[in-house]
């Protein structure tokens, strides 16, 4: 993760281990934030501490500006830790408070896994806005959810966050009226906690299914839900216009407006202009009703080069999921746009069509040097908050540092910090997890092992390919054990409806490998498991598994 991997080092130092309870002990001007952010993160702190923490704030180029991307940050930091005769002193230089919570962040992480590096380090994101969106169909996140998403992602590095669930009725379908009193309370607490966390929180509204452009009414019914949200202190705005019917459906628009394209340039620029009057700071995005393609076509090109260049555009890539990111469709994006993307990434999201499948797999085919030439990337969440957060994770590292992301080492990290010491027996079932529009490759363990096994049937050693797949079954047991003791937990309860296929693909494992040794009289029921199995429609095993069951069926 990005602690690990410092863009500068200034000196060459070396691992140092900790002794358990390591205890921090905050000195000098900024002590006081680093003793409210240990008790926040349960980080021991205290005068008798053995690890002392000093900041200074540099406002310096070295500290505030990032030469790869060329722009102005309050995210960049330098850590100086020393050993000493009785545990280190560390000293955080940082151009912007942000800076000094990630450093801070990443200071904790390495202190309770156990060990620290030492010498000078100078380390800052290289993409501007990485975050994630919970803009899914399906049920929203509790106010519980968001607040645990939050704390995780900003920890690791993520800047931004974007409301925009299309169930929230008050977001969509009743967007033309304010939130209730109880539910602008939720948006307090949320913005409050962002703020506290150092994440921007961008709130949006989509008013595409029912807004007549030409209706000076409609128009203030926008500019007044804005308001309400504006007093309540946010000021990140989202205008998402997408999955709206294509041709405009009221008389007066069509006569005013000609297409829809005209409608949405006119109402995008029109609330920019009216949001600008009232706090130049204020910040939109919008989502255009066409947010996937080459990014050269007709209604894209107009209406980005039609809307305010400080307004943020949405895109999605190539695709609706992408299954790749691309320099050149980025380029070619900006320059039919006049607009760097600002990339609505649909992953790790799996509803609608994607409603089977559950993804947990790690980011993968973006390319490293995507950050020069787009916004940053906002992540689409799914319904299932826990979840999400093993795929966010390597998100999280892929937008700090992609020139030196590694998805494998990325995603074991996410699965120890979601999934706790029983990591290494869940890859078992996460491993059967992968698919998404990102991969065509599943289920690696199983694959790996069925295929020893059968190089072994083929070389006539049926008692070593016995061996090999019962080794493989045995570990597939004991993950399903793992699952059924921790049915309680969110996460897994989350996961019930593909822990359920995935039990009793572990139960006809645990058939088949009997079968191998002997026990023929088991065919017919593993024949009727094996039936119920393919007839439940969550996505899990790949092929493989068909192919070894039917295979060992036949013998």
């Amino acid at each position: 993760m990005m602690f690990e991997k410092p863009k500068i080092i200034l000196s060459e130092g070396e691992i140092t281990d900790l002794e358990k309870g390591s205890r921090i002990c905050p000195k000098g001007e900024y002590a006081e934030f680093i003793s409210e952010l240990c008790a926040k993160k349960g980080m021991p702190c205290g005068g008798e501490g053995n690890i002392i923490v000093t900041a200074e704030h540099n406002n310096s180029r070295e500290m505030t500006y990032i030469d790869e991307t060329r722009r102005l940050t309050d995210e960049k930091f330098k850590v100086e830790a020393e050993k000493t005769a009785n545990g280190l002193n560390i000293n955080i230089s940082f151009g912007g408070m942000r800076a000094f919570y990630y450093a801070l962040c990443g200071l904790f992480r390495r202190i309770k896994s156990g060990f620290v590096l030492t010498g000078e380090f100078i380390d800052y994101p290289l993409f501007g806005r990485r975050g994630y969106i919970e803009g899914f169909y399906g049920t929203p996140w509790s106010f519980e959810e968001r607040a645990s998403m939050l704390r995780l992602m900003s920890e690791h590095g993520m800047n931004t966050y974007y409301y925009a669930p299309k169930d929230d009725e008050y977001h969509r379908d009743k967007w033309s009226e304010l939130y209730p009193d109880d539910r602008l309370d939720e948006v307090i607490r949320i913005k409050n906690l962002a703020d506290e966390c150092f994440v921007d929180l961008h709130f949006c509204i989509a008013p595409g299914l029912s807004i007549k452009y030409s209706d000076e009414g409609h128009f203030n019914l926008l500019m007044a839900k804005f308001r309400q949200l504006y007093d309540v202190g946010i000021r990140n705005f989202g205008l998402l216009l997408d999955d709206i019917p294509e041709n405009l459906q009221y008389h007066d628009d069509i006569e005013k407006f000609g297409e829809t394209v005209n409608a949405h340039i006119y109402l995008a620029n029109r609330a920019y202009d009216e949001m600008k009057s009232l706090d130049r700071d204020i910040k939109l995005t919008v989502c255009p009703r066409q947010y996937h393609g080459r990014g050269d076509e007709y209604f894209i090109s107009k209406l980005g080069s039609g809307i305010e260049p400080d307004i943020s555009l949405f895109w999605t890539g190539r695709n609706i999921c992408s299954q790749e990111l691309t320099v050149i469709e980025a380029v070619r994006f900006i320059e039919s746009t006049r607009h760097r993307p600002l990339y609505w990434d649909n992953f790790p999201v799996n509803d609608a069509e994607m409603m089977n499948e559950m993804h947990l797999g790690y980011i993968d085919s973006r390319e490293p040097e995507l950050y020069r030439y787009s916004e940053g990337i906002i992540s689409n969440c799914m319904e299932y908050c826990e979840c999400s957060k093993i795929p966010l994770l390597t998100v999280a590292d892929y937008l700090w540092n992609p020139t030196s992301y590694d998805h494998e080492s990325s995603w074991e990290y996410a699965l120890k910090v979601v999934v706790g010491e029983q990591y290494d027996s869940f890859r078992y079932f996460a491993d059967h997890l992968l698919t998404s529009c990102l991969k065509s490759e599943n289920s690696r363990l199983m694959s790996a092992a069925f295929s020893a096994t059968r190089e072994q049937l083929y070389k006539g050693d049926a008692a070593k390919a016995c061996e090999l797949f019962s080794e493989y079954a045995g570990k597939v047991s004991e993950c399903a054990d793992m699952i059924k003791k921790n049915g309680d937990r969110r996460l897994f309860m989350e996961l019930s409806r593909w822990s359920k296929k995935f039990l009793l693909c572990s139960e006809i494992l645990r058939l088949c490998s009997r079968l191998m040794s002997g026990e023929t009289e088991l065919k017919d029921e593993i024949r009727e498991k094996y039936e119920a199995y393919m007839n439940m429609p969550e996505i899990l095993t790949d092929f493989c598994f068909r192919e070894a069951v039917e295979l060992l069926l036949k013998m």
